[in-house]
């Protein structure tokens, strides 16, 4: 899809990871948004191939329904054997991870930098 959403800010491809830079508010209005790209996405033959760092820093709000949707679909990349990484996150998502014992399938990055190093190997 040419047309970027308005919840992403800006998606950088290395060899190894995608980087998914969100922007504005994640809140439980974007689930349909975002479920709708990605079937837009899925339909244009968009496949799941490299590891995924989400980088939250241009995010202003976000809401514990949308994080869980948005955890729903990441587990999709977990489960074909890639890594997922997020960087500036909220305390709130830091919370979310622990309560759902997910901080182990999703780590947080202290810099995009240390990011970068693990995921794009």
């Amino acid at each position: 899809m040419s047309e970027k959403p308005e919840y992403l800010a800006s998606l950088d491809e290395l060899e190894k990871v995608s980087i998914v830079r969100l922007k504005g508010n994640i809140d439980q209005a974007m689930i349909p948004v975002i479920e709708d790209r990605i079937q837009a996405n899925r339909k244009a033959g968009s496949v799941i191939d490299k590891n995924v760092l989400v980088d939250y820093k241009q995010v202003e709000k976000v809401d514990s329904a949308a994080v869980a949707f948005h955890l729903v679909r990441l587990k999709e990349y977990e489960a074909k054997g890639f890594k997922i990484g997020f960087v500036n996150t909220s305390e709130e998502l830091k919370v979310f991870l622990d309560m759902f014992q997910l901080s182990d399938a999703f780590k947080i990055y202290a810099s995009e930098e240390d990011a970068i190093n693990e995921l794009n190997q």
